[in-house]
């Protein structure tokens, strides 16, 4: 600890360092504070993005990235990553219902239900990595660009970024006074958004921009106990963003973002042929939900997070240093009812608290030299403490007579409460550079060293009534100290070569790491050998095996093509990719006994993706992307019972399934037409089409889900001077269903009497009318 908070707080002061050297200089007239974000062309948009720590245009880039504007997200009314995935292919992006992430990127991703996983897709937000995947769904706003990153990523954004990144982008302030507003209320469903921004230059060097978001939407399904749109979601969010050119050859960014995000009631219920009781058993509902422990009998969800952040960029030469100190923290309460029926049987009460200080300081290199390069040093060190109270009551398991080694009524009955502390400390080098070999040839490649340490302390405690499922199906052990150290060496290498100056072709490898550690959610049961148990509880050895997880290891191999034809009025990318991981981390419900699972195994995908746009007139532009991925993982498969597969010898049998939450087409296209009215007023018009496969849900390809096919459509006036906007948008116009996510029941009674399974229906209709101002 001491080490770390050293080198934390050394970088830190050298941070001040830059700043007091060059406020000794002389200050000098600036030209105005902007934000790069689009360079307009005869055609086409010149996107510009900032996926390796550098202004460049995504077509000169030998990466695959997808780039959404912020103007587009506003338009929509888009206000998580869970609504933008809908238009990124290749993305599947869900919650479980306790709020667990199940995000893949080509059919690849890490699993939803543990919270101590680390996450093979990173986020970041104006350059600062979210250590957690409960902050992946804090609303965002004013926001200038998202980024999505495909494949390993590993040198320039570090760990977790195995698979891919999401950068989200805000807009920055600028030396124009001015302030926007945008107010939209939901038709279909109800419910309201609203916006705010202003924009205040202090001075001709000095900008301050403040973004304020407020929601209050309902939801797409009803609770037939108490007539609740669930889950409704009431977001507040604030953001101050101070941006300053001390002196001629040093800039300031100082920011904080405040989010509340609260969630009431769930979309999850019972589908299958249940009694009609405990709800008709459809996936569009209604869903009969209670629990004792809230008002209003419905699930509650609430995360509070903090992000703060001081970037200086200091000029020294042509080089640039920039150094880059953050301060993250959540603090999150969740009451999930989870027998999703109306017996108040199972309530999960979770509470995490999580901070995490981070630094970076890294050396730029100008661009346009024969060798280009970057270096830099990055330190991360956080602490998480989860408490999470499993609250046991389902009646009759095992009934009377039926053989198993319980007595009657005692499985799936009987609290506990897992304790999980874990602090990690993350330290980084790397260094990347390009050749340019010739004008038309370039060779470039990177290396990262991280080494990264995590000391948790477990334990479980249980309480009465005292039964079989919480002595010895859930046993309780003492707080136990576990410790992980991994050092990875990771990097990425791409040519890339310019056939023409409207044509690029590229290869490249990655490789990749996600650390490992040990999982807060593991059942560790004894039910197999009850003796082991030392005065009732776990002895800290199988406390260490039952909860560990190895590391994981990534490669990826991508070619493709980068084109703009037609005077600059078509883009055309494709790209072919493979990717396989080594001892990927999983996990499962089992939805018996043995509870959750957490295993190791490889996996791999294997596809290609297409991107295009089309500016058919000057006012029509065509978009469509598709991403075609056969992601599968060697698994060792479970008999009804919960056994794993063995041969007569009692030898694991595996074999090869398909990954979860991975259809193997995902593609969008639309339409878009900005028609002048007159001089002053402008109308706009759209559609699009999202397609995704099936896919399955949970390993072993269990829970299908059915191919999903959703439209939608948007009209809009506008001044000419973007002054003022209406806009009215329908979102899955003929209200098309699926199963978003669905697993077994942790209500056994529900699989084992009626073969019944708990989904998720996708969000149905929305049709959202906004106006919006700007002066």
């Amino acid at each position: 600890m001491q080490n770390g908070r050293w080198l934390y707080w050394t970088t830190a002061l050298g941070t001040l360092g830059i700043c007091n050297a060059a406020a000794a200089q002389d200050v000098a007239p600036q030209a105005p504070i902007a934000n790069i974000a689009e360079t307009e062309t005869s055609g086409l948009t010149d996107i510009v993005v900032t996926a390796q720590k550098r202004s460049e245009s995504i077509q000169d880039i030998p990466v695959t990235v997808l780039a959404v504007g912020g103007d587009q997200i506003a338009q929509e009314g888009i206000k998580d990553l869970f609504q933008v995935a809908d238009l990124v292919p290749g993305m599947v992006f869900s919650r479980a219902p306790d709020d667990g992430l199940a995000l893949t990127i080509r059919g690849l991703g890490s699993s939803a239900r543990p919270q101590a996983f680390e996450q093979s897709v990173a986020v970041f937000t104006d350059g600062v990595f979210l250590g957690k995947g409960r902050l992946y769904s804090t609303s965002f706003f004013d926001t200038d660009r998202i980024e999505f990153i495909k494949g390993t990523q590993s040198t320039l954004l570090g760990k977790n970024a195995s698979i891919g990144a999401i950068s989200i982008v805000s807009r920055q302030p600028t030396q124009d006074l001015g302030f926007e507003a945008r107010a939209a209320y939901e038709l279909e469903r109800g419910g309201y958004t609203f916006d705010g921004v202003a924009n205040v230059p202090l001075n001709d060097n000095v900008g301050v921009r403040v973004a304020a978001h407020y929601n209050d939407l309902d939801g797409w399904v009803r609770n037939a106990i108490n007539g609740h749109q669930g889950p409704q979601h009431k977001d507040f969010g604030l953001r101050a963003t101070l941006r300053a050119e001390v002196t001629n050859t040093l800039k300031l960014t100082g920011s904080y973002q405040y989010s509340n995000n609260i969630q009431i009631g769930a979309s999850y219920h019972l589908v299958g042929n249940i009694p009609p009781e405990y709800g008709p058993g459809t996936l569009r509902g209604p869903l009969l939900h209670y629990t004792s422990m809230t008002k209003n009998g419905d699930a509650y969800h609430r995360t509070r997070s903090h992000i703060a952040s001081l970037k200086a960029e200091l000029e020294l030469g042509d080089h640039t240093l920039v150094s880059q100190t953050s301060y993250v923290a959540y603090n999150l309460y969740n009451l999930d009812d989870l027998d999703f029926n109306k017996d108040d049987a199972i309530n999960f009460v979770r509470n995490e608290k999580y901070s995490q200080l981070s630094q970076e300081l890294r050396i730029q290199s100008p661009t346009g030299d024969a060798l280009e390069y970057m270096a830099g040093l990055y330190y991360l060190d956080s602490h998480w403490n989860s408490q999470e109270d499993q609250l046991w009551a389902v009646p009759g398991l095992p009934p009377p007579g039926s053989g198993f080694p319980v007595p009657p009524g005692q499985f799936f009955n009987g609290p506990f409460t897992n304790n999980f502390v874990q602090d990690s400390k993350t330290y980084s080098a790397f260094a990347s550079g390009t050749w340019h070999i010739l004008d038309t040839l370039r060779l470039a490649g990177g290396l990262r060293y991280t080494r990264e340490a995590k000391d948790v302390v477990f334990g479980r405690t249980n309480f009465g009534p005292l039964t079989a499922w919480n002595t010895i199906v859930n046993p309780p052990f003492d707080p136990t100290a576990l410790n992980h150290n991994s050092d990875f060496f990771d990097g990425n290498v791409s040519l890339q070569y310019d056939i023409d100056q409207n044509v690029m072709a590229y290869i490249s490898y990655g490789h990749g790491s996600k650390s490992g550690g040990f999982v807060e959610t593991n059942t560790i049961s004894v039910v197999a050998d009850p003796s082991v148990l030392v005065g009732g509880k776990v002895p800290a050895a199988l406390v260490a095996s039952g909860a560990a997880i190895k590391d994981e290891f990534t490669t990826s191999y991508e070619a493709g093509f980068k084109t703009t034809l037609l005077d600059r009025r078509l883009r055309l990318n494709l790209t072919a990719f493979l990717t396989k991981i080594k001892n990927f981390q999983d996990t499962v419900f089992t939805g018996g006994p043995l509870g959750f699972l957490t295993f190791n195994g490889p996996s791999r995908s294997k596809g290609f993706e297409m991107d295009t746009a089309f500016q058919l007139t000057p006012h029509i532009q065509f978009n469509a992307g598709a991403t075609y991925a056969d992601a599968t993982a060697v698994i060792q498969p479970f008999d009804a019972a919960g056994n794993p597969a063995v041969d007569a010898d009692g030898n694991p049998i595996f074999a090869r399934y398909r990954r979860t939450q991975a259809p193997k087409l995902i593609y969008n296209a639309g339409i878009d037409f900005d028609i002048p009215i007159n001089s002053d007023v402008n109308l706009r018009l759209g559609g699009s089409v999202r397609h995704r496969n099936s896919m399955y849900n949970t390993r072993q390809e269990q829970q299908f889900s059915k191919a999903l096919t959703t439209y939608d459509a948007s009209i809009g006036i506008e001044s000419s001077d973007e002054r003022w906007g209406i806009d009215l948008v329908a979102k899955n116009i003929t209200n098309a269903v699926s199963e978003d996510f669905a697993s077994p029941p942790p209500d056994a009674r529900f699989s084992i009497y009626y073969g019944a399974h708990v989904a998720s229906p996708n969000a149905l209709r929305t049709i959202t009318l906004s106006a919006r101002v700007r002066f």
